[in-house]
């Protein structure tokens, strides 16, 4: 289970001001974006399948999701574990001048006044259902 974000370049302000055959902007070729995410990210990312990099912060993990060669225009994070997993989101983003569109709010992050609602809802959603996973296995979710 991950909370999903999705990572383009656009020039809307906001996800509802996307056409609906809306094509991103190229991010850039895969192997030049597996270098230079690395780069951003010092060094930090597995990227032992070149279509799955990993990294692992202090208390979250990334997985970044796009293809292994060609242009890629989009790509997913996926986001697991606590902490704050946004704030590197938000700079990445900075960076790059991409997008980060949160999939449970269906909105962009505002990359100058970040919120958190989607990652804690999430990680609220996850403890929920670990405890009720743990309530039907007769294990104590405490």
């Amino acid at each position: 289970m991950s909370w999903d974000v999705f990572i383009m370049k656009a020039d809307a302000k906001s996800v509802s001001d996307l056409p609906n055959d809306y094509k991103p902007h190229a991010l850039g070729d895969a192997a030049q974006l597996r270098v230079e995410l690395s780069s951003f990210f010092g060094n930090a990312i597995d990227w032992s399948d070149p279509a799955w990099g990993t990294l692992n912060g202090q208390a979250f993990s990334y997985e970044f999701n796009f293809s292994e060669s060609g242009i890629v225009d989009s790509f997913t994070l996926h986001v697991r574990g606590g902490g704050d997993a946004v704030s590197p989101i938000v700079a990445m983003c900075k960076h790059f001048d991409w997008k980060a569109v949160d999939a449970s709010e269906g909105e962009f992050i505002d990359l100058e006044d970040p919120s958190t609602d989607g990652w804690d809802g999430f990680q609220e959603f996850r403890d929920r259902a670990i405890g009720q996973a743990d309530d039907a296995d007769g294990k104590s979710s405490s």
